[in-house]
C-alpha cells in the first residue's frame, strides 16, 4: 500500500517524529501559517517569529521536506502494527478536541475512534478505591453502556478500570488514553485490559509509539479524556490525587460538564475537602443511583 506524500498525518511526522518538534510548538506553528505546507516551505527566519522557536529547530523544520520519504515508510510499518495516526486535518478526527485550547495535532489509537454519533462519558476516580467505589464505578458503568453511552478513562488502575470493565461485561465500548506509546503502556499489569479495551473499543495516545512513560504525561492525557467527553463523571476520588486534581481543573478550563455520583446508601466514599475541590471546578453532585439516567440525558 503506498501513501500520498501530502497526507498531513505523513507531513505531521515529518516535522515531529524526524524534528523535535512539541505538539505545543506545533500548533503554534498551524496558527501562524494557517496549514501543514507553509510550514514545510519556511524560512529559519520567518520561524523564528514564533513562540517557543529555537534556531535549531527553525534549521531542521526547514529541512523537513527531506524527511517525507522517512515519514511515508514509518507511516507504513505504523499502519502494518494496526496503528493507526489522525491528523486534526482528517475527516476521523474526534470533533470535540477542537474545543480544547491546545488539541493534538496528531493522535494514534488501536482498536477504532469514539462513535462521534453516540453519547460518550469519561469515568474518573481514584487509583487506589475501596470496595464501594468500585461496585458504584461498575454499576455507573454499566449503565451508561447498556444506554448506548461510551465510555472514555485512562488505564490507570482502580475506577479506571472499573469503569472499563464494567462497560465490557454489558458489551459497551470503551476508550482508554494512554500516557505513554503503545510500545511502553503503564502499569503493565492492565495490558490484559488493554488487549480486551481494543476488542470493545480502543486506545487513543497523543504519543509516538516508541515514547516512554514521564510523571507529567497524565496532563496532557488528561486533556484529552476531558475533551472527548461530553461530560466527565467522578465516583470515588481524594484531592491528593494529583491527575484527579489535574483532570477536574481541565474540565474546569474548557467548562465540561462534570458530575459526582452519589449513593447515600453506603458510606461517604470521598472526604470533605475532595468533594468541595470538585464543587469548586463546577462538578454536580447527583444523589442517587436511580440519577444516572439525568446524567445520560444530559449528554449532548
Amino acid at each position: 500500500m503506498t501513501f500520498p506524500s501530502d497526507k498531513p498525518a505523513i507531513l505531521i511526522l515529518a516535522l515531529s517524529r524526524f524534528n523535535d518538534i512539541t505538539p505545543r510548538l506545533m500548533n503554534a506553528l498551524i496558527n501562524h501559517f494557517g496549514n501543514l505546507e507553509m510550514i514545510m516551505k519556511s524560512d529559519a527566519g520567518t520561524l523564528m517569529n514564533i513562540s517557543g522557536m529555537t534556531i535549531d529547530i527553525a534549521n531542521n523544520i526547514t529541512q523537513a521536506k527531506n524527511y517525507i520519504d522517512d515519514s511515508i515508510v514509518y507511516y507504513s510499518q505504523l499502519i502494518e502494527r494496526n496503528i493507526y495516526p489522525v491528523s486534526r486535518f482528517d475527516d476521523d478526527y474526534p470533533e470535540l478536541l477542537f474545543e480544547l485550547s491546545d488539541p493534538p495535532t496528531i493522535i494514534f489509537y488501536r482498536g477504532k475512534l469514539p462513535d462521534p454519533t453516540k453519547k460518550i462519558a469519561g469515568i474518573i476516580g481514584a487509583e487506589k478505591p475501596g470496595n464501594d467505589g468500585i461496585e458504584l464505578t461498575t454499576t455507573l458503568a454499566k449503565k451508561l453502556a447498556e444506554n448506548n453511552v461510551q465510555i472514555i478513562s485512562s488505564l490507570n488502575s482502580g475506577i479506571s478500570i472499573a469503569a472499563h470493565l464494567g462497560s465490557h461485561s454489558v458489551d459497551g465500548n470503551s476508550f482508554a488514553v494512554l500516557d505513554s506509546g503503545f510500545d511502553n503502556i503503564v502499569p503493565q499489569i492492565n495490558i490484559p485490559v488493554a488487549v480486551d479495551i481494543v476488542k470493545y473499543g480502543g486506545l487513543i495516545s497523543e504519543y509516538l509509539p516508541d515514547i516512554e512513560y514521564e510523571n507529567e504525561n497524565f496532563k496532557s492525557s488528561n486533556r484529552i479524556i476531558a475533551g472527548m467527553s461530553q461530560a466527565v463523571i467522578l465516583t470515588e476520588f481524594y484531592s491528593e490525587n494529583e491527575i484527579v486534581t489535574d483532570l477536574l481543573e481541565s474540565c474546569d478550563q474548557i467548562g465540561k460538564l462534570l458530575f459526582i455520583l452519589i449513593d447515600p446508601t453506603i458510606n461517604s466514599i470521598t472526604d470533605e475537602n475532595s468533594f468541595n475541590k470538585a464543587v469548586s471546578c463546577g462538578a454536580i453532585p447527583i444523589v442517587g443511583r436511580d440519577k444516572i439516567d439525568d446524567i445520560i440525558k444530559s449528554l449532548v
